[in-house]
C-alpha cells in the first residue's frame, strides 16, 4: 500500500514539474521569458530583458542563497557589517 502512495506522489510531482516546464517553454516562444547568464557570477537566471542582467539574487544575497556554505564565513560577514557602520 505504501508503494502505491509513493508512486502516486511521484506522479503528481512529475506532473507539476512538467506543466511548469511547458508554461516556461510557451512563454519563451513568445519572447516573454529568457534564460540568461548573470554578468557578475555566471549563474543561469530567468529574465525578461534582452540583455544579460548585471547581477542576480544569487550573487546579491549569497549568504541567503547558500546558508550552509557561508557558515564558516560568519565572523568575516559580521566584521564587514560592523566595519561599514
Amino acid at each position: 500500500m505504501a508503494l502505491y502512495i509513493l508512486i502516486a506522489v511521484l506522479v503528481c510531482v512529475l506532473a507539476v514539474v512538467t506543466v511548469f516546464a511547458a508554461i516556461l517553454g510557451i512563454l519563451g516562444l513568445f519572447g516573454l521569458v529568457r534564460f540568461a547568464r548573470c554578468g557578475c557570477c555566471g549563474h543561469l537566471t530567468v529574465t525578461d530583458a534582452r540583455t544579460a542582467p548585471q547581477s542576480c539574487p544569487q550573487c546579491r544575497h549569497e549568504h541567503l542563497a547558500h546558508p550552509l556554505a557561508s557558515v564558516h564565513q560568519l565572523p568575516a560577514l559580521l566584521h564587514r557589517q560592523h566595519a561599514t557602520r
